[in-house]
């Protein structure tokens, strides 16, 4: 099960998140693709502003990998609080597919990028950089870097010595708007 979705993009993100309190002193920036949070994670692309194409898919268990067309892979651990998480709706045009299929938990996220160097920190109408983001319920386990490139790379050798282990979860909040949504999400599965 999969979704396309169009991300508008500012500062070179966009965010995966679950509730409404986004701990931006938790990001864990490591790799420079996927920067997972105490709840939630920042995917940095390559333009500063503009529009991206993004895919979501739900998997029951890890997808088998491959760079196929993809130029980055990495993958994290993420936490959902409330078994809400998905791409931050205010940078999605459209319904927003949620990517637990569990509620509440540990998931695994797949990052896949294509395009981010084309135009670094430039400005694009028409989408240009393409992402993939698989996600599957899974106990935390260090993040790996699957299909690396030079900004990966530059990325880890910039954050060697900070924090990358396990992040200390807190409660988030869901709206009661978003508890239905979730629960039929969730009866759905």
């Amino acid at each position: 099960m999969g979704k396309s979705l169009v991300i508008h993009v500012n500062g070179g993100l966009f965010c995966v998140s679950d509730g409404e309190d986004l701990r931006v002193e938790s990001t864990r920036w490591s790799n420079g693709l996927l920067a997972p949070m105490d709840h939630g994670a920042w995917i940095k692309t390559g333009i500063h502003t503009g529009v991206v194409t993004v895919r979501t898919e739900i998997r029951p268990k890890a997808p088998p990998g491959g760079p196929g067309r993809w130029e980055e892979i990495v993958e994290a651990s993420v936490h959902s609080p409330t078994g809400a998480m998905a791409v931050d709706p205010g940078h999605v045009v459209g319904e927003v597919p949620y990517l637990t299929s569990r509620g509440p938990g540990w998931y695994r996220l797949r990052v896949h990028a294509h395009g981010r160097g084309l135009r670094p920190d430039g400005v694009d109408v028409e989408p240009v950089e393409r992402y993939l983001i698989q996600a599957w319920p899974q106990d935390w386990s260090a993040p790996q870097v699957l299909q690396s490139s030079t900004r990966i790379e530059a990325s880890l050798a910039a954050t060697s010595g900070e924090a990358t282990g396990r992040p200390v979860h807190h409660v988030a909040r869901t709206a009661p708007a978003g508890k239905a949504r979730l629960l039929a999400h969730l009866r759905h599965r």
